[in-house]
Parts: structure tokens; sequence; C-alpha cells
């Protein structure tokens, strides 16, 4: 039964003395069972409000028992149906996936997603591809600049990142573009993701970084340029080094553990660091440091601070940092300390 405002009523009534016609018993506890001594003739009933009830015509129903296969066997068509045909998807569904996608879902006819930050980039049967060929093809197509990072081969496919989504838009709207030097067609697949992962600190990795931080040091200073870090060219395009990751840094203290100890000047600054706990050592391997640069960082709070307090620093720079905006005299952050 439909009650006012739309709302369906199932009822229980009881026989005098004999057993209780429940009509509604194979349907869950839809149904108020209540037997508290009350009138066994009292009506119960309860409210379905959270069931979605689909209403079909009559005209309809008859309409399909009577005439929806025809004595010549043609499949007639409802006019309910007309402009689709069976198994064809609604144009609701078809506006949903632009929906899904604005919300990081994946299209499922693009097989792209687009998140705020990190993007992975996937070349289906990339490995059969040059590296240059695949990496200057997308940047001569695509609209936006953008750095490649960390390209690997996992498996068939090539896979690398981008940071920004504009970057990772960009890519994607080559994908219908993007051909091999045969002229068949190469598929790039686009998907939100996280940083890319830490690249191991050993074999080629440490080879690496040792070249790296060799042109980063000015032994004149002595000066320790570790700025945009993971940004360095000889490293960005093959590996991921952040110096927000514990294990990196650790690496860079050991591999230059024979000039800490007279290094005056480091500048960390640029390298997205939300703490300071991995530079806690800086305290006891830099004993004779005077000048530090954090500036261009995350860092919220001034407590990430405590983790340094013990060097004897004459300058440092925290500027383009968000702590700096509850500070609005520049030198009130220094006094804190």
């Amino acid at each position: 039964m439909t009650g006012r405002g739309g709302r369906t009523f199932n009822f229980i009534r009881g026989g005098g003395g004999g057993k209780q016609n429940n009509l509604y018993a194979d349907r869950g506890n839809e149904y108020d069972r209540r037997n508290d001594g009350s009138n066994r003739n009292e009506l119960n009933f309860t409210s379905n409000r959270n069931r979605s009830i689909r209403r079909v015509p009559r005209n309809f129903i008859q309409h399909r028992l009577d005439e929806d296969v025809s004595m010549d066997g043609e499949q007639q068509r409802h006019p309910f149906n007309r402009g689709r045909g069976r198994g064809n998807p609604l144009r609701g569904s078809q506006q949903r996936r632009g929906f899904n996608n604005r919300r990081g879902r994946p299209d499922s006819q693009s097989q792209h997603a687009f998140g705020p930050g990190w993007h992975r980039i996937i070349i289906t049967n990339g490995s059969q591809y040059d590296r240059d060929f695949i990496l200057n093809t997308i940047a001569s197509l695509s609209r936006t600049p953008y750095q490649p990072i960390a390209y690997s081969v996992l498996g068939p496919n090539s896979v690398f990142f981008v940071e920004s989504r504009p970057a990772a838009e960009a890519i994607a709207a080559c994908s219908t573009k993007f051909s091999g030097p045969d002229s068949h067609p190469i598929i790039l697949r686009v998907d939100s993701y996280g940083a890319p992962p830490t690249a191991p600190m050993i074999g080629p990795v440490e080879d690496r970084l040792k070249a790296t931080l060799t042109r980063r040091y000015d032994a004149s200073g002595p000066v320790l340029d570790l700025s945009n870090f993971p940004g360095s060219p000889d490293l960005v395009l093959d590996f991921y080094v952040p110096l927000f990751r514990p294990s990196v840094v650790m690496k860079i203290f050991t591999l230059l553990s024979d000039v800490l100890n007279s290094l005056l000047v480091l500048d960390i600054s640029n390298n997205r660091l939300t703490s300071l706990d991995a530079f806690q050592k800086l305290t006891t391997l830099t004993p004779n440091l005077k000048a530090l640069n954090v500036g261009n960082n995350k860092l919220r709070e001034i407590y990430p601070l405590d983790r340094i307090k013990g060097l004897p620093l004459v300058e440092i720079n925290l500027e383009q940092n968000s702590l700096c905006e509850k500070f609005p005299n520049r030198d009130d952050y220094i006094r804190t300390k």
C-alpha cells in the first residue's frame, strides 16, 4: 500500500487465536514484529523510507507480455525503449563517466585518471622503444613543458612520473597522436599516483650520487648545495632521491663524511621538506656550520627547528615556508629559538 508522501507500508493482520497470516515473511525484517500483548488484530506497519521502488506502467507490462516477440520472430521495440537498443548505455552513464574522471577516477573510455599532484605515465609495450625516442616524441607533442622523473622499464611497459596535473593532462592529450617509428600507434595511460618510489641507495644509485655531490660541493667555501636535490640533472631521469627520505640523507652524510666537519654553509632549500628529522645529526656532523638555507620548503610550525637547535648558526633562511606567516617580524622566529 502506498501512503501519503510516496511511503509504502506492509500490513500484518492477525486472526483471532489462529496462526498469524504473514504475507511478507520471506522479505526479511521489513515489518514490525511487535507482540507485546496488545490486540492481535491491531494493524502494525513500518515505513520503507530507504527502499527504492520502480513503478512500471501497466500498459508497458501488457505490451511486453503480448507483443515482445511477434509471430514472424521479429523483435518488437516498445516506445519506452525508442532511441536505444538493448544493451546500449544510457545517456546518464555517459555523463557519469565524465563526472568520475573529474573526481580522479578512471574514465572507462579514455582510461586516464587525474588528481592534484603526482601522476604516473604508462607506455604500453614501451620497452620495445628507445627511452630518448619516447620522451622526445612526447615532449614535441605536449603543449605543456614538463620534467620526466624516474623513467624505468617494468616488464613490457615503460613508466615515468610527472609532478603536476597540467603536465599529466597535456601528456594524456598526446595519446591519440603518439606512434612509433613504424607508424604503429603507441598507447599511453595516465593515472593519479603518489610520489615515485625512492631508489635504493646501492650500486648505480650510489655511484650517481657520488658524482652529483662532487659537483655540488664547493671546497672554497666550503659550501654544500643540496637545493632541489631530486631534480639534479644527473639523477632526475633515472632515480628519485628526495631529501625528505631519511635513507637518502644518511647516504649523503656517509659519502661526505670527510668534509662535513669543516662545512660552513649548507643549502637544503626547495626540497618539499615538512620536517627536519632527517637532518638531526647535523648537530654532531657539522660543528662549524654557520649558515643554513631552508627556504621554499613546507615547514608549517616552528618546532621542526628543534632538530637543529644545537647548531652554531649565525644565519638561517626560512623564507617561503608557511611558518613565516605566523611571525609578523622576520627576526621573531630567530628569537623564538
